[in-house]
């Protein structure tokens, strides 16, 4: 499927409530993670984004059986004003494939 189609396909399963997106706070620390950069500078930079925009875990979740189940999910997502936007956030075409595949598989009459 193509990336229109896969985001037209999620925002009509979305607007039936079979499908969503949500962005949580990381609890993890990003350096702890990713390990310390090679400058102070850089760390500062990283900083500043975290602390302009947050660290998100951002997941896709389906609804099946009278409740959301776990799609797929990614963390440490930085630097985006909108992690939930797939025009910025170049995971969320994925989380969202994943969420259709997940409620096609999981209904038999989506």
């Amino acid at each position: 499927m193509n990336p229109q189609s896969i985001i037209s396909e999620f925002r009509s399963l979305e607007s039936q409530g079979l499908v969503r997106l949500r962005a949580l706070p990381e609890t993890e620390s990003y350096f702890d993670v990713y390990g310390e950069p090679d400058s102070a500078q850089e760390r500062q930079e990283i900083i500043d984004q975290i602390e302009s925009n947050g660290c998100w875990f951002v997941v896709s979740e389906f609804y099946a059986d009278s409740s959301w189940h776990h799609a797929d999910s990614v963390g440490m997502c930085v630097g985006y004003s909108n992690p939930l936007d797939p025009s910025e956030n170049c995971y969320v075409e994925g989380l969202m494939d994943s969420a259709v595949c997940a409620a096609e598989s999981n209904s038999v009459a989506i």
